[in-house]
């Protein structure tokens, strides 16, 4: 996506930030817009989606630690502070920060409510678009 972008057989795309920022830096991509609803500290001058008057197309990536299902709650909860410790230390904060990342810690609960909204939320944008899984 970046190679046609760069050589003109795209107009424009939709990619996560991090990779993107040297060729933004070179002049090689313009960005336009972040789809979070602040703007990223590793490209400060881009403006998001909402301060481009798009509040509906706020998308942001997410990473997550999940499990099976079936996992049993002692060891649910023993992964949860292992992630929750990890991200107390500062070095590795500091690593996620210079990848580009935003980290927002949250409990078991909030998270399984933030994934459930995220299916939800983009549910009828996957139906409309037609997408299949092979």
């Amino acid at each position: 996506m970046i190679t046609g972008l760069m050589g003109g057989t795209l107009s424009f795309s939709f990619d996560t930030l991090p990779q993107n920022v040297p060729h933004m830096k070179a002049g090689r991509l313009r960005p336009l817009a972040v789809t979070s609803r602040e703007r990223s500290a590793i490209a400060p001058d881009v403006p998001t989606i909402v301060e481009a008057g798009m509040n509906s197309l706020i998308a942001e990536n997410f990473i997550g630690v999940s499990a099976p299902a079936r996992v049993s709650d002692v060891i649910a909860t023993k992964l949860h502070a292992v992630v929750q410790e990890s991200l107390d230390d500062p070095n590795f904060m500091k690593r996620l920060a210079d990848l580009g990342l935003t980290v927002r810690k949250m409990q078991r609960a909030e998270f399984s409510k933030f994934v459930e909204n995220q299916i939800t939320g983009w549910a009828p944008a996957v139906k409309a678009s037609g997408a299949k899984l092979n």
